[in-house]
């Protein structure tokens, strides 16, 4: 299938691959299907809304730049999502970039869990935690990707 986007133009995608949040994200609560594109040679992907054009995430796998993040998934987001192992279980984190690439940061409160076998998603919000909503990715990247 077919979809329109502003920054990749018109693209081929499986429909397959589409990832439902049947919730929607916070704040687009009426997009539900998404598909990630990954960027080739670069930790960041698009999450690309299949149902607006307009509508793209930037993320990351938190792992790569935060090798100890680690939460416990509330027991309602692992129903939600038919979880039943931690190999189903996907990880990734919404970028931030004002400015530049040297003030990006990345929601470690926020992630988005992913189940990659049923391709449900939602982003689950973090309680009783140390991380922030603008964890500075700027030594990361550029340890990282250069």
């Amino acid at each position: 299938m077919f979809i329109q986007t502003t920054r990749f133009d018109q693209i081929e995608i499986d429909e397959n691959d589409i990832i439902t949040f049947k919730q929607g994200i916070p704040g687009f609560e009426n997009k539900a299907q998404y598909i990630v594109l990954e960027l080739e040679a670069s930790p960041f992907s698009f999450l690309q809304s299949v149902e607006d054009a307009d509508l793209a995430f930037v993320i990351v796998d938190p792992f790569a730049f935060y090798p100890d993040y680690e939460f416990e998934l509330p027991e309602s987001a692992k129903e939600e999502l038919e979880i039943d192992s931690l190999e189903q279980v996907e990880v990734r984190c919404i970028v931030s970039v004002k400015g530049d690439w040297d003030n990006a940061t990345t929601n470690l409160v926020a992630p988005l869990v992913i189940n990659r076998v049923l391709k449900l998603g939602r982003q689950v919000v973090l309680t009783k935690t140390t991380y922030s909503t603008k964890h500075l990715l700027e030594m990361k990247i550029k340890e990282g990707v250069e």
